[in-house]
């Protein structure tokens, strides 16, 4: 290391001696810290071995917590593109190399969030001289799963994916930030050829329809349910029937949830599809509800296969996003971008149901998580579909840990982006099963 670069030392053992004097001192520039701290020190499960290379290391739960060759040097280099006269965010301590080199670098303010509590009170319990880095500037925090991501911050991977039940929200977020943007790489490009395909197949078709607009929408009851096709959805259907039944509420599906509620009895009062991949056999045949179906509404986007808009004989609109202006030259800017359309297609259907202004919003089946192998609503086993993706886990409702795929994170951030945005709006989630949603009231019976 570099002489004037010095590090905390990692001891072998754990001392409560050395935790109590480290936690005091942090606590000089940081009062209310340690009870916090220790409110939150039991959860998760942390093995924690030593490890050696050129320089010590800690393996916890089999994943090396830093670098064994140099860890200066590569704080540094992990350090390298932050604006050090501006706030810094370091999410994760690890073993507080990053923060000590910054301590050194940096008087703007910079904010340690604790992203594992338990591992932490092991770590300080190790370090000896920590007093290097504690300064009034360095801000340690334990923080909410809501805490903001800040583009002038840096992440510790490996404390994202040692122990996934702690911060499991706070935690997915920051995963799917720091692969590099790929789901957004992959929600963005995957289809693209598919899309494209759609989009020139359409041109001369959508001449003729109907864009989606504000007097589409007056018809919407401040009561709107958004069925998505997550397996909790066969949990909720007597919910469902009742709430149709007996108060006034627009009931909105998205496509993959569309043939298990026709087949379970009920008919929605909209139905949303924007997945160009989505054909008629992925839909499921609807020929014996085609008459049943005439009095909803269907909204499609551009890039919606012909053969599935065809399926449906009933009043249909149609939404364009700015991009798509590029192709479709008939279509305005202005004309365009109606809603947001980003994300999965039950983003989309939010979006839509805040656009006619209700009061309420009711989510069924937006699980975002498997139930065993299961990731759809009267499919038995359809985590296969997933196999070529990254799976991670998250914290669902019940307070168990599920598997889902990178994907399902993405566009659970997206929601609860969409969320917070809407304050107005009272947001109620049934899905008690699936993943955690910040913003919105878990509904128990």
């Amino acid at each position: 290391m570099e002489q004037n670069l010095s590090f905390p030392e990692l001891q072998d053992a754990f001392s409560k001696d050395r935790l109590d004097k480290n936690l005091n001192s942090i606590t000089v520039y940081n009062p209310d810290f340690k009870p916090k701290l220790m409110n939150r020190k039991n959860e998760g499960s942390y093995e924690v071995i030593n490890d050696q290379g050129l320089d010590k290391t800690l393996i916890v739960n089999n994943l090396q917590l830093t670098s064994r060759y140099d860890r200066c040097a590569f704080a540094k280099f992990r350090c390298r593109n932050l604006k050090l006269d501006q706030i810094i965010i370091v999410f994760g301590f690890g073993l507080g190399d990053e923060v000590s080199y910054l301590s050194k670098v940096s008087s703007a303010d910079i904010f340690v969030i604790i992203l594992n509590p338990g591992l932490f009170y092991e770590i300080i319990g190790r370090l000896n001289k920590i007093d290097d880095l504690l300064k009034p500037n360095v801000h340690f925090v334990i923080p909410e799963e809501s805490f903001p991501f800040s583009e002038n911050s840096i992440i510790n991977p490996v404390e994202l994916y040692i122990e996934q039940s702690v911060y499991n929200n706070l935690k997915t977020k920051l995963i799917n930030i720091i692969d590099d943007f790929y789901l957004k790489d992959f929600v963005d490009n995957t289809l693209a050829a598919e899309a494209d395909s759609n989009l020139k197949a359409n041109y001369e078709f959508l001449k003729t329809a109907t864009l989606l607009r504000e007097e589409d929408l007056v018809s919407f009851d401040k009561k709107i349910a958004i069925a998505a096709a997550g397996p909790s959805l066969q949990n909720n259907l007597e919910t469902i029937k009742y709430l149709k039944k007996t108060q006034n509420i627009t009931l909105i599906t998205i496509d993959v949830a569309l043939r298990y509620l026709l087949n379970k009895g009920i008919i929605p009062d909209v139905i949303v599809t924007c997945d160009s991949h989505i054909s008629p056999e992925k839909l499921g045949d609807i020929t014996e509800y085609k008459e049943s179906l005439k009095k909803s509404l269907l909204i499609f986007c551009a890039n919606t296969s012909r053969s599935l808009i065809d399926l449906f004989d009933c009043k249909k609109r149609v939404l364009f996003s700015q991009r798509q202006t590029m192709i479709f030259d008939y279509i305005s800017k202005e004309d365009a971008n109606f809603v947001r359309i980003a994300g999965s297609v039950l983003n989309l259907a939010a979006e839509i149901a805040i656009k006619s202004k209700p009061e309420n919003i009711l989510l069924f089946g937006t699980d975002f998580a498997f139930l065993d192998n299961q990731t759809h609503a009267g499919r038995s086993n359809s985590a296969n579909l997933f196999r070529d993706i990254g799976t991670v886990t998250v914290k669902c409702n019940d307070g168990a840990v599920r598997n889902t795929v990178k994907p399902y994170t993405y566009y659970r951030y997206l929601l609860e982006q969409t969320i917070s945005q809407n304050k107005e709006i009272r947001f109620d989630n049934y899905s008690k099963t699936g993943a955690v949603i910040l913003g919105t009231n878990l509904v128990v019976d």
